[in-house]
């Protein structure tokens, strides 16, 4: 899938293309409720770069303990 956004529109926005990304990428993992380490590819980050993302955005990290089980499971670490 292929995503654009016309220059004069993400100027207008305030946003370049690596924020643009940030930005889908925290809206799918909010609205869509996909795993943190989904989201981070489409940023081509690991889960836990993703999670400091989030933070620094001020958004809420959701990772619980079946989390790190699946993340063990997988070998996700």
């Amino acid at each position: 899938m292929k995503i654009e956004i016309n220059d004069e529109i993400a100027l207008r926005c305030g946003i370049d293309e690596r924020e643009a990304l940030e930005l889908l990428a925290i809206a799918i993992y909010k609205s869509k409720g996909v795993h943190g380490a989904l989201a981070g590819k489409i940023v081509g980050m690991s889960e836990f770069e993703f999670h400091n993302l989030l933070s620094s955005k001020g958004e809420e990290v959701n990772y619980g303990i079946d989390d790190l089980v699946d993340d063990i499971k997988n070998n996700d670490l």
